[in-house]
């Protein structure tokens, strides 16, 4: 096998991301050049700059190089230091292929590597090769044998969205809500924004039209807004496909960027099944999973990932079990929150209201009107949240059921979680009250699963089936008086 170099467009990738490196730290000096005046050696100093992150570009793709071989992947880099790294393809859990914009101009493709280890000093990624041999590396690293005419025959299971069902995605997204918002809070600052005479004009020409053409104009933005998330996901997710291989789940999608994103089942520590207001009323929710993330260029790969943006919840269960039966549950019996638990759902709503009337009648008196109303809102808002709650176990799964705005259900192994935490005050003990705190890893911080004011012998019977799990890093603990 011989030596490989990546495209030789990574110049250009590479220019582009030193370019934005350096420009953090020169454009202060550039700024303040500019505004004393600039002359011709000033000007000569830039040009000399973009030469040399040029020259640096180059000469880092021309000491890049790489080799697949049968058994892993070596790399050597380094401009004055030279590295040489192997990666074994059994050390390998997951390899993505993403085309930006700029990548699919040159017909290229990043190859983004992760391990076992999760290690930004282990994992690697090749940021610009063809597609086609993307695709190569892809598949030499990930197969950890020899290929039988069976495996070449297999069906796999394999699901594509259509443009209607994405359209319905982003219509019914929280996308929306988030940009009304947005919008909202944009013209309650305008006067702020816009030049005093200018502002005053365009509200004075405002109130001279007629009420009918102002709600016409009100229905038009929203349309916009709308047609405008429903367009972005529809960009986003287009040719949404999922296919379950033996060990992981394989995800291609996208329009203007394109990934090919796989998925370890074995990494897989959580499934939650989530429904917003507006799909919950449809009947319509999203699968998505918590998954151990890796490290990508430093930072923490998004351990988040939509197995399906969008499908019936009657559906959820045939989804499961057809594309990851290792968490399939058809009916997990979900066991209510009692009456005397109904209290605290609807204190911690109501604390959030009345901290919201202080501050706003300290900084914006003429708002307070708005809490006010949360005030008489928030409570019922608890109460929906004490419906929506829920726990149901058995002796391989932790199902757990609670909502903040959308309704989430949470399905956990055994095998997969971290810590195990039930929590109780002086109150909870003489009604009969804890909190189920459940942790699993997807990050350097994990996530934490919470649902309070269950029934304690609930929590007690999780807390003694989940502590037996060996190996887990068990934190049982009793919180008295906090």
């Amino acid at each position: 096998m011989y030596e490989k170099r990546l495209h030789p467009a990574s110049i250009v990738f590479q220019f582009f991301r030193s370019l934005k490196d350096a420009a953090l730290g020169f454009l202060p000096v550039l700024f303040i050049i500019f505004n004393s005046g600039a002359s011709w050696y000033e000007f000569a100093g830039v040009g000399l700059l973009l030469v040399i992150l040029l020259i640096f570009s180059i000469v880092k793709w021309f000491r890049f190089s790489y080799v697949v071989t049968g058994e892993e992947l070596q790399i050597k880099q380094g401009i004055f230091v030279r590295r040489e790294r192997r990666i074994s393809k059994h050390r390998i859990q997951s390899i993505d292929l993403t085309q930006t914009l700029l990548h699919r101009i040159f017909g290229l493709t990043k190859v983004q590597i992760e391990t076992a280890g999760s290690d930004e000093n282990v994992d690697a990624s090749l940021a610009a090769v063809t597609f086609e041999e993307g695709e190569r590396v892809s598949g030499n690293l990930k197969h950890k044998g020899e290929r039988t005419e069976e495996d070449y025959e297999k069906v796999y299971p394999e699901e594509v969205m259509s443009y209607s069902r994405l359209a319905l995605t982003g219509a019914t997204s929280d996308n929306a809500i988030i940009i009304f918002g947005l919008l909202w809070l944009l013209f309650s600052q305008a006067n702020q924004i816009i030049p005093e005479q200018m502002y005053e004009d365009a509200t004075r020409w405002l109130f001279s039209l007629a009420v009918q053409f102002l709600i016409f104009l009100v229905l038009i933005s929203v349309l916009i807004v709308w047609g405008a998330g429903i367009l972005w996901t529809m960009v986003k997710y287009a040719n949404f496909t999922i296919t379950r291989y033996e060990t992981e789940l394989y995800m291609r999608y996208g329009l203007i960027e394109k990934r090919q994103r796989t998925i370890p089942v074995n990494r897989i520590q959580a499934v939650i099944v989530k429904e917003n207001i507006i799909r919950q009323l449809l009947g319509l929710c999203y699968v998505y999973v918590e998954v151990a993330g890796g490290v990508n260029g430093g930072k923490m790969e998004g351990s988040t990932v939509y197995l399906l943006p969008l499908l019936k919840k009657n559906d959820v269960p045939d989804f499961l079990n057809k594309y990851l039966p290792e968490y399939y549950r058809d009916n997990p019996g979900m066991k209510r929150p009692p009456l005397r638990s109904l209290p605290y759902y609807i204190w911690g709503s109501l604390l959030v209201s009345l901290t919201s009337v202080i501050v706003v009648s300290l900084t914006v008196p003429a708002w307070v009107l708005l809490p006010v109303a949360a005030l008489v809102l928030f409570p019922g808002w608890g109460v929906i949240r004490w419906r929506t709650s829920g726990i149901s176990f058995d002796e391989t799964y932790l199902n757990l059921q609670y909502r903040k705005v959308s309704r989430e259900t949470v399905t956990l192994k055994r095998a997969r979680l971290q810590a195990f935490e039930k929590k109780d005050t002086w109150l909870y003990r003489k009604q009969g009250l804890a909190t189920i705190d459940a942790a699993i890893l997807n990050n350097a911080q994990g996530r934490h699963f919470v649902v309070p004011a269950l029934w304690e012998e609930d929590v007690a019977k999780a807390s003694e089936t989940f502590s037996k799990v060996p190996g887990i890093h068990k934190k049982l603990s009793e919180e008295r008086g906090g």
